[in-house]
This record gives C-alpha cells, sequence and structure tokens, in this order.
C-alpha cells in the first residue's frame, strides 16, 4: 500500500510539500489545494504532517454513497539514488464527475486530509501524482517525506499477479 509518510520529528513546517503538491494538481502556488497537510504551531514547536493512507485505510471509498472514490494500481518511482525498485500497489482517486460534495468522506478521513476543493467542490485527496509524489521531490529535507514500502495483503496479490 504506496503512500507518502512525513517524519514530524524532521519536518521544519516549510510547506514546499503543499506547494509543490498544488501546483502540481492545479498550476498553480494554493496550498489550500494541495492534498496533504502540515500544521505548524510555532508557540508548541510543533509539525504535524498529515497524508493521506491510500488504500491502507479506505474509510471514504467504503463510504462513498456515490463510488467517486475509485481504488486503482498505481506504480510508484523509486527516488533518485535511493537504489530501490519501483513500488506497485493500489491508490484512491476521486472521480469528479460522480462526487456530489456530501461531504460523507470528509467526516470519516482519520487524517483529515480529503477535503472540499474551493472552486470545483468536490472532494479532492491525494493521488500519489501518478507514480511520482511532487512533495517527495520537491521536499528540501530528504529525511522527512518518503513513500512507505509496507505492503499489504492485497498488494502482494497485486505484485503475484502482475508477474505470471
Amino acid at each position: 500500500m504506496p503512500h507518502v509518510t512525513i517524519s514530524n520529528k524532521k519536518c521544519t513546517g516549510c510547506h514546499m510539500c503543499e506547494l509543490a503538491c498544488s501546483a502540481w494538481h492545479e498550476g498553480a502556488y494554493r496550498p489550500s489545494v494541495a492534498r496533504l497537510r502540515v500544521n505548524v504551531n510555532p508557540t508548541a514547536m510543533e509539525v504535524k504532517g498529515r497524508t493521506c493512507l491510500q488504500a491502507g485505510c479506505a474509510k471514504c471509498e467504503e463510504i462513498c454513497p456515490e463510488g467517486a472514490i475509485l481504488r486503482g494500481v498505481i506504480t510508484m518511482k523509486a527516488s533518485d539514488g535511493d537504489g530501490a525498485a519501483p513500488l506497485s500497489g493500489y491508490v484512491l482517486r476521486v472521480d469528479e464527475t460522480l462526487c456530489t460534495n456530501c461531504g460523507e468522506c470528509y467526516a470519516v478521513c482519520p487524517n483529515d486530509v480529503i477535503h472540499e476543493h474551493p472552486d470545483r467542490h468536490v472532494a479532492i485527496k491525494c493521488d500519489l501524482c501518478d507514480g511520482d509524489p511532487q512533495c517527495r521531490v520537491f521536499c528540501q529535507n530528504p529525511h522527512v517525506l518518503a513513500v512507505s514500502l509496507r505492503s499489504s495483503k492485497a498488494d502482494r496479490e497485486l505484485a503475484i499477479s502482475q508477474a505470471g
């Protein structure tokens, strides 16, 4: 189950990941439409990054009354220079043509990352940038963002079916 993870202990709260995400998806630097969140509390000196767990959670997919959150296969590009093989798994995407913005998915998201697009009035969430998460590409600290390598039973079955 590939998904982006943020190390809250190493993140400085610069918001480059949000800017990269919004630029990739919207063509503009608008953190309000980023598909991940970084909350910074300067008083407590705390940074809390929140990302979608994709098929590892899937509460949004289960509750959507319109079937607008679809599960698809994705192959994640390996990080430059890390020598890792590409990782295949499942990603959850919002089909904006089916979404009625009912808000059911917003209420069940444990990380509070699926939210309403302020202009299109549909749900938006991380889609892993078609296998090359821009948040990971543009993060200035290489120890903050990573793609989880944990695999679920469904991911292992997918790998076996692709190999055969």
